[in-house]
């Protein structure tokens, strides 16, 4: 106390260092920075009720922190570090965002319209080393994997989008730029500090992570206890054909890669999702599918057959619908649950990779990176 019986304020503390972005900060590790800077701990539940979960941009903005409050916290963390540097909006209301992030990288986060809500998709690394034959984001190789802040600040930014729409982002895929499985502990830190109730409180059943097939960060996030629902891109059921298609998921036979998914659906206790890019000429046909429902029988996975994207240059081309029918009914015959998905954004470069791809070429006339010609073989 000071005469007269007022309270003394209590000391500023003088934040050392660089200020870290929220989004790199679990919820504990936010308290413990407030706390550290002489700040009361209901400080970090404002800072989440407003920056978190309501796209506050503003310390000053965020209510209850007073002069003080902002002048100290303004010295020790940023609201985000990443910025919305190209938004392309299709007519099918699918809007795709290209991020900058602080080393000057670019990744892509794609929101999607549902009924009543949207769907995001994030990536979690900067290019991809799967090198996917059709793919446009393993082009130029792989930069970097992303760090969780970065993976949680995408969510921030299409939650942002969705919310200026009147509506809230609903579920949320790992199926941009990127192999989640080559970039695991940062989406496992990413959807824990994602799904924490203190936090954004994203249900973690509304959050689906896809692979191209890694057996052992399938079975690795069998175990992780996050409740997240699991994609594994299958393709064929050849072998020999899915190495030329995916040269990474390709490492492990279709067999060993459903053991693992089985093994993920029973002890996570989630679903199973098999994704099938169709390819005209390529994969798109009844035989191929009735060796897929082969190699299924008995397992309820369900499997998603998606047209291809044609992306600029590429070699390939989605198969007419009539294809597509076909190749569903085949599956639905032997009793494997399909379902043909809808392609979104094909205006505005909504695959992944494609975005970031135009910028580059635009940055640099006549360098962006050629695709190269498919394998004899595919054709």
């Amino acid at each position: 106390m000071t005469r007269g019986g007022a309270r003394a304020a209590p000391p500023t503390v003088v934040a050392t260092g660089p200020a870290v972005p929220l989004a790199a900060l679990g919820y504990d590790e936010l308290v413990e920075r407030v706390v550290g800077l002489g700040l009361p701990a209901s400080h970090a539940d404002r800072l989440v009720r407003a920056c978190v979960r309501r796209g506050v941009l503003d310390l000053g903005e965020v209510g209850g922190l007073g002069p003080r409050g902002v002048a100290v916290l303004s010295g020790a963390l940023r609201v985000r570090a990443t910025t919305v540097v190209e938004r392309a909006c299709s007519l099918d209301g699918t809007t795709k965002l290209l991020v900058g992030l602080e080393d000057g990288e670019r990744v892509e986060s794609v929101l999607m319209p549902l009924a009543r809500s949207f769907s995001g998709c994030v990536s979690s690394q900067v290019g991809c080393g799967a090198a996917c034959a059709f793919c446009a984001s393993g082009l130029a190789g792989l930069r970097r994997s992303l760090l969780p802040g970065e993976i949680v600040e995408q969510v921030l930014h299409l939650a942002d989008e969705a919310r200026a729409r009147g509506r809230r982002l609903g579920n949320l895929v790992f199926m941009g730029m990127g192999e989640p499985m080559h970039a695991y502990d940062a989406v496992v830190a990413a959807v824990r500090r994602l799904t924490d109730p203190r936090l954004l409180g994203f249900g973690p059943s509304r959050i689906t992570v896809s692979t191209v097939g890694v057996v052992p960060g399938i079975r690795a996030l069998a175990r992780e206890g996050l409740g997240v629902h699991l994609a594994v891109s299958v393709h064929a059921a050849d072998d020999a054909l899915r190495r030329r298609l995916l040269p990474v998921g390709g490492r492990w036979p279709l067999a060993e890669i459903l053991d693992a998914a089985e093994e993920f659906r029973t002890t996570a206790r989630r679903f199973v999702n098999l994704q099938v890019t169709l390819l005209r000429g390529v994969n798109d046909a009844p035989e191929q599918a009735h060796a897929l429902a082969v190699a299924i029988a008995g397992r309820p996975f369900h499997v998603n057959l998606i047209p291809v994207n044609r992306v600029e240059d590429a070699p390939f081309e989605p198969p007419t619908q009539a294809t597509l029918d076909a190749f569903r009914a085949v599956l639905v015959a032997q009793g494997v649950v399909a379902h043909v998905r809808t392609r979104r954004g094909a205006d505005v470069d909504a695959a992944c990779g494609q975005l970031r791809r135009r910028e580059a070429s635009r940055a640099a006339p006549g360098s962006g990176p050629a695709f190269p010609p498919p394998p004899a073989d595919l054709h």
